[in-house]
């Protein structure tokens, strides 16, 4: 059962995801409350749905979507109040696996993207307590937000929304300060203790509810990872092979080996000692 942090959550949330969107700028594509569609789409159970039908998708739904598939999913029903909230947030914007990953590789744990117990006693052992892990944790995402280069879809185009989303505060200074994720939740890690008033949302400038997901590793920018398949192909080749066409394989298997010795050799280069 979800505790009474989710519809404070929510209600934060619903602030920085708006209404409809379809814009090239978000990855997310036609998305409503910060569903997007294909989200909607397995929620319904259907292949796909049209951007009119996300247009109509209701709160009452978009609620009950985040309720099911992303509260829990963040650790929402295990970490502290406050924490939650930003890995909830965090989980909505980027997916929550992504959430629970930042989390685990910030408080020392295997970042498997389940949180349990072995990352709810990390997390409470984390040196300077909850308030300095919220502060360390909004920074690690906003470390991960940078690192998304792609000039249409990431950091480039949509950095300055996502900035003020999460630290509440404008790089261009043109947006008076207000709490942001981090503001935010601090103030319900604070209000677990002594009843301070719930927060109200605020809205971000546009870029903020773009959805932040790191593109799937290019296997082109890796040569390497084609040896396997490359050379299976040869050997099935060989067997049919002659006169010289053997030649002509033999000297690719010798390519082969040369270039995952050369892919080898700049990995072991560039790890540190």
């Amino acid at each position: 059962m979800a505790r009474e942090t989710l519809p404070i959550a929510l209600k934060l949330m619903f602030g920085h995801e708006g209404g409809y969107s379809n814009v090239a700028t978000d990855s997310g594509g036609p998305t409503k409350y910060g569903v997007t569609h294909r989200t909607l789409a397995a929620h319904r159970g259907v292949a796909s749905v049209t951007p009119s039908q996300v247009r109509d998708m209701t709160i009452e739904e978009a609620t009950e979507i985040y309720r099911t598939g992303y509260w829990t999913q963040s650790g929402g029903d295990l970490l502290p109040k406050g924490l939650d909230y930003a890995a909830f947030d965090f989980g909505v914007n980027s997916g929550p696996s992504k959430a629970v990953k930042v989390l685990q590789e910030l408080v020392g744990v295997t970042p498997d993207g389940n949180a349990g117990p072995m990352t709810l006693r990390a997390v409470e052992n984390y040196p300077g307590g909850v308030l300095k892990l919220l502060r360390d944790y909004c920074e690690a995402r906003m470390d991960f937000l940078r690192s998304i280069k792609n000039p249409k879809t990431g950091f480039p185009k949509n950095g300055r929304g996502w900035t003020i989303r999460v630290t509440g505060r404008d790089p261009e200074g043109k947006w008076a300060d207000q709490p942001g994720v981090l503001g935010h939740a601090l103030e319900l890690a604070s209000a677990s203790h002594t009843n301070m008033p719930i927060p109200t949302p605020q809205t971000a400038p546009a870029g903020g509810d773009a959805k932040a997901v790191a593109p799937a590793p290019n296997p082109l920018a890796k040569p390497e990872v084609l040896l396997p398949g490359a050379a299976a192909v040869i050997t099935a080749a060989a067997p049919l092979a002659t006169g010289p066409v053997v030649w002509a394989l033999a000297f690719a298997v010798v390519v082969l080996v040369l270039i995952g010795a050369f892919y080898a050799f700049r990995r072991i280069a560039k790890t540190p000692a």
